[in-house]
């Protein structure tokens, strides 16, 4: 079992929203990694030296969605917990992939305790399994 705070991965491909969701989860207590695309957030997922508990998403990250990042938690990762963000509802497709993690949809924009509650809440379910 890994010591230390647990580990989220956020990623989002704005760079504004991504500082702040950085900024709320650190305050939290939380190891915070970050990827400003689909991309990195695979590779960080990858390459990571220590697990990682959590996974904040936008829904449509570029340069895949977020869809292409959820197929690799599905495959390689799939104890992960998942918080998908969006500022529209989810497409019937990744809403189908979200809900196989058992994934946490949040709308944008919203509050950060609504941030706080969801990786607590997807942090308590990997716990329960």
């Amino acid at each position: 079992m890994a010591t230390g705070p647990p580990r989220v991965l956020i990623a989002d491909d704005e760079s504004q929203l991504l500082r702040v969701l950085i900024r709320v989860l650190e305050r939290q207590g939380y190891a915070v990694i970050s990827a400003p695309d689909g991309k990195v957030a695979v590779e960080a997922l990858r390459g990571a030296s220590e697990a990682i508990d959590a996974i904040v998403i936008d829904a449509a990250i570029s340069p895949e969605g977020a869809g292409a990042v959820l197929e690799v938690l599905a495959a390689e990762q799939p104890q992960i917990g998942v918080i998908v963000t969006s500022g529209d509802q989810l497409s019937d497709s990744l809403r189908s992939r979200f809900l196989a993690s058992n994934g946490i949809f949040l709308l944008k924009p919203f509050p950060p305790s609504a941030l706080i509650e969801a990786v607590d809440d997807s942090l308590s379910k990997r716990v329960a399994e």
